[in-house]
């Protein structure tokens, strides 16, 4: 007899989430976030910016604060496409956030986080 772990399964289901940031305390900015699709929440956001030397790469961590708990995404940006792109992971949450998990691409149209993908 052998033994075979059982994990739940875990379907992915579209999201887009959209924060809009006031730059003026750049590197670390805050403003507001709504999401649509399999996750309908609102809330305020703060995102700390660490760009490379030369400005053309930024890891960004940013927190998503609802009622309801809190949600940390990581981002990896590259400033050399109009609009500047690159990609996002869900890596905490807290409360009803506790075990979401999600990723995809991100757009930054002025002042704007645009994050599509899935969660799961």
């Amino acid at each position: 007899m052998s033994w075979k772990p059982i994990y739940p399964t875990q379907t992915p289901a579209p999201v887009t989430i959209t924060a809009v940031y006031d730059f003026s305390t750049f590197p670390n900015v805050s403003g507001t976030f709504t999401t649509s699709g399999a996750l309908t929440i609102s809330g305020t956001s703060t995102m700390d910016v660490g760009p490379n030397i030369n400005g053309t790469r930024a890891h960004c961590v940013v927190t998503l604060v609802t009622s309801d708990g809190t949600i940390t995404i990581h981002q990896e940006c590259v400033f050399a496409t109009n609009p500047p792109q690159g990609r996002w992971e869900i890596v905490s949450g807290t409360g009803a956030y506790a075990n979401l998990k999600g990723n995809g691409p991100l757009t930054m149209p002025l002042n704007t986080e645009a994050m599509t993908g899935v969660i799961y």
